[in-house]
């Protein structure tokens, strides 16, 4: 059983997942060719992000006592970016 921080923090994830999977659907739509790129980029950079919050996710669950600290402050850095990035309003 997790503790309520892995929880809420794994809960955010999913949430963060179906934003991303959201903002996705709009961003591969047919548009003109020069925002089609711009847009490719986008998703990429936001799919970036949010693999790396993923990631430090990951970490956390298998660091040991020594590093909690660490991982903790890396994956909120993370997900702060991921949040500004992808503008999610809380």
């Amino acid at each position: 059983m997790m503790d309520p921080y892995m929880a809420k923090t794994e809960a955010l994830l999913r949430e963060g997942r179906a934003l991303l999977d959201r903002r996705s659907v709009s961003l591969r739509a047919l548009t003109p060719e020069f925002s089609a790129v711009t847009r490719r980029r986008k998703l990429m950079h936001l799919e970036a992000r949010y693999a790396d919050v993923s990631r430090r996710f990951e970490m956390l669950r298998g660091t040991g006592v020594a590093s909690i600290a660490d991982a903790k402050v890396g994956l909120e850095k993370a997900w702060n970016a991921f949040r500004s990035e992808i503008g999610w309003k809380s």
